[in-house]
């Protein structure tokens, strides 16, 4: 019901929401940098709104200056441009920049304006108007006092501004996690809850004041998460996100809470994430709808690489990521998102982490990464098993060829009668328990011109596995004819068996 602080959770959504959109999916740089004379100075890369003058101090929202003090930065070579965007927003909020910003905001919620990647620049500002620094769950109790201050003298100063009661809000959302903390709902104290629904009941209080204002998009991402702070019926959460869907279908990250909630951890029905996530991209169509489907999956509160984590589809997940480069332009926190899932959902892909990674180079995300020990540990397994993953891939490819020949399925009908016998023998021997057969195994095999066994790839792991192998390698050695003879030499044949089938012969 609406109001009501749901206890779901096995850990605070919200704050796993603010921290990953702080760091891991939205990280980055503008170099802003206090010059001299106190003023800021903009890189002219970014093309950015702010001009300072220095003889009359007048800051517009028109053109930029080359900013002398630093390099150029850009996301799509420097994972912390993003980031470092945000602290130069933030470091305006502090100087009481407030014009300064609702213009910028202005500007970038007409424009729609994106950096390289697709992130939003709208969302990228947000973010760091409404935490208290860059890593937010470090904040102490003055940097939340101080932020919600500077925040609630905007509203003061200029009551018609979305931007300022927006921010304001978010940032009580996030004041809110503060007082939850990221534990389990059980090792929440009762002042905890309390204060975590006070504060939420505020951020919705602000954004109810806001609805008369022109509406920001980010007014709606905001009002999804009170609503899932406050445990709303499941028809209003499904009514707000349609609402919008429907204002701006382009920003995707309703897509993102959307699809995370609707986890079984967090009392979703199974197959709910997976049915939404490509639903959604369906209503977009196109590539559009396929950089949605990566944008979802990309969010490391979607996928964490976790027993929870959706089905989602690893193909239409790459498919989106190539068709984001091609719209949007390179994004080296996009590069390490698709790194890390090739690396750990799914059936992994060596061959892609190892092509993304030689991109990335040193350009590792902390916290998609967690530590640079995990990334070098990835970049080494990549290397290593990247020119195999490409030796398989000819092998299956080769195999696929034989079969969409006239001859290829009665061969590989007659092929898998031997190939199952030697199978039933392994589980006779040492098949053991039953229960723990689950899933397939794929197995590839090369026949010689006569029916030997030339080459033999089986890609699963126990003691039947180990036994077929060692059978199919003493036939190769030996020069057994086992098989009948192939329509030509060398000659592929794959394999997609199911354990469950030998279930019987195991049971006698």
């Amino acid at each position: 019901m609406a109001g009501k602080v749901s206890e779901k959770s096995t850990a605070s959504f919200l704050a796993r929401y603010l921290n990953s959109s702080s760091t891991a999916l939205q990280g980055g740089a503008l170099v802003l940098l206090l010059v001299a004379t106190g003023s800021f100075a903009l890189s002219r890369h970014w093309h950015s709104e702010l001009r300072f003058d220095q003889s009359s101090h007048s800051v517009t929202c028109n053109a930029a200056v080359e900013d002398a003090a630093g390099p150029n930065s850009d996301p799509s070579t420097d994972v912390h441009a993003l980031r470092d965007y945000r602290d130069t927003i933030r470091r305006m909020l502090k100087a009481e920049r407030i014009e300064e910003l609702d213009c910028l905001a202005d500007r970038a919620r007409s424009s729609k304006e994106r950096f390289p990647g697709g992130l939003w620049k709208l969302k990228q500002l947000y973010t760091g108007l409404s935490e208290p620094g860059q890593y937010r769950m470090h904040a102490t109790q003055e940097d939340w006092d101080l932020l919600l201050q500077r925040l609630q003298h905007w509203v003061t100063a200029r009551p018609n501004s979305v931007t300022a009661r927006v921010a304001l809000a978010s940032a009580y959302l996030g004041y809110a996690g503060d007082a939850r903390g990221t534990g389990y709902s059980n090792t929440v104290s009762e002042s905890g809850w309390k204060l975590f629904g006070q504060r939420t009941a505020e951020a919705r209080r602000i954004l109810n004041e806001a609805s008369n204002l022109p509406r920001c998009p980010e007014w709606y991402l905001a009002m999804m998460l009170v609503a899932e702070d406050q445990d709303w019926d499941a028809a209003e959460k499904r009514a707000l996100f349609e609402e919008a869907f429907k204002f701006e279908p382009g920003y995707f990250y309703y897509a993102r809470v959307r699809a995370s909630r609707l986890l079984p951890k967090w009392g979703g029905e199974p197959g709910g994430t997976e049915r939404f996530t490509e639903g959604v991209a369906d209503r977009i169509g196109g590539d559009q709808g396929d950089i949605l489907y990566f944008q979802i999956a990309s969010a490391n509160y979607v996928i964490s690489c976790s027993p929870d984590d959706p089905h989602l589809s690893w193909e239409r997940i790459e498919r989106g990521f190539e068709a984001s480069e091609k719209q949007y332009g390179v994004s080296m926190l996009n590069l390490n998102r698709i790194a890390f899932l090739a690396s750990h959902f799914g059936k992994r892909d060596p061959i892609v982490t190892d092509k993304i990674l030689t991109r990335i180079g040193e350009q590792w995300d902390e916290e998609t990464w967690d530590s640079k020990a995990d990334f070098d540990m990835v970049k080494k397994w990549a290397a290593y098993s990247a020119p195999f993953a490409v030796k398989l891939h000819e092998m299956e490819a080769a195999a696929d060829a034989n079969m969409k020949t006239p001859e290829g399925p009665g061969y590989k009908a007659s092929f898998e009668k031997t190939y199952r016998g030697l199978v039933q023998e392994c589980v006779r021997t040492d098949g053991g328990s039953v229960d723990k057969w689950e899933g397939t195994f794929e197995s590839l095999t090369s026949v010689g011109a006569k029916g030997t066994v030339e080459d033999t790839k089986i890609y699963s792991m126990g003691p039947v596995v180990t036994c077929v192998y060692l059978k199919l390698r003493d036939l190769q050695k030996d020069k057994t004819i086992m098989f009948p003879p192939p329509p030509q030499a060398p000659y592929w044949v794959r394999l997609d068996l199911d354990w469950a089938d030998f279930a019987p012969v195991a049971s006698k």
